[in-house]
């Protein structure tokens, strides 16, 4: 029931607002909240950084080319089940579709667009029903032997298996004529940390010489390097600018030879570029 009295919200009534919730709201032209979270596992090898995404500890690699993906699930009984991809074109444009997945466990189900990133895929707020297998996106037809470019994963929910809706990779490349402004930095890990014992996290970027997949060179910086015991938090005061086109990876690396557990949760604002 809607109530009918009382005082009414800054948000109905349109006075100030903070400037993020209104963001949020998607009342401010040009902007966009952009949110990166990533949940794996780090390999055994020390001081080797590991991308934290669903297929860690395989580290993520790029298509080399725009390609047609294609989408499967582990579960033959998840066919019709609605998958909501969204990525860039070779221009770095967004680009987005959703695809029904098929009954085939080993032939993904083709994209109709031609993919040169992928930033997230996730079950459709359409679909009728939710996927129980791990759902795939890849460079081949054939399950097996491809290349992954996206995964969704499943997890145990009041005793029972279920998809976890959308993939946690913590990677992200910035569309065409937008800029990234990142301000929130968080982690977590599973070491326990002491002068042996740590995880270091770190921040790639990849500029393109140009917004062109066919004829960039891809320049690849360190843009940080911080050792952490267990959280690392960091909050900006003046955002970090990651520019059009921008490939951007965090990644974990253990001090020692055990696996990390590890979470990534990085926040910012996308804005659009002024055409003058």
């Amino acid at each position: 029931m809607v109530a009918t009295t009382g005082t009414r919200s800054i948000t109905q009534a349109g006075r100030y607002e903070p400037f993020e919730l209104q963001v949020s709201r998607g009342v401010i032209g040009g902007h966009t909240a952009i949110s990166i979270f990533g949940y794996g596992t780090t390999g055994t090898t020390a001081g080797t950084f590991y991308t934290v995404w669903e297929n860690s500890p395989t580290n993520y690699v790029y298509p080399s080319s725009p390609q047609v993906m294609y989408l499967a699930s582990t579960v033959s009984g998840d066919s019709g089940v609605l998958i909501t991809i969204t990525g860039l074109n070779s221009s770095y444009n967004v680009i987005s579709e959703t695809l029904a997945l098929g009954s085939s466990t080993t032939t993904g189900v083709a994209t109709a667009n031609t993919y040169w990133r992928i930033n997230n895929i996730s079950v459709s707020l359409g679909s009728t029903a939710n996927p129980t297998g791990v759902i795939t996106l890849a460079n081949q037809a054939t399950v097996s032997g491809a290349t992954i470019y996206a995964q969704i994963n499943t997890t145990t929910y009041n005793g029972s298996t279920v998809s976890i809706g959308t993939s946690q990779m913590s990677l992200y490349t910035v569309p065409a004529n937008n800029s990234l402004y990142l301000s929130r930095f968080t982690g977590s890990g599973s070491l326990t940390g002491s002068t042996v014992e740590y995880s270091t996290w770190r921040a790639v970027a990849q500029y393109p010489s140009v917004l062109n997949a066919a004829t960039a060179t891809l320049i690849r910086r360190v843009v940080i390097d911080s050792p952490y015991s267990q959280q690392y938090n960091i909050q900006r005061a003046y955002p970090f600018l990651y520019p059009a086109g921008t490939d951007i990876q965090f990644q974990i690396a253990p001090s020692t030879t055990a696996a990390v557990v590890t979470g990534v949760n990085v926040g910012g604002v996308l804005i659009q570029n002024r055409s003058t």
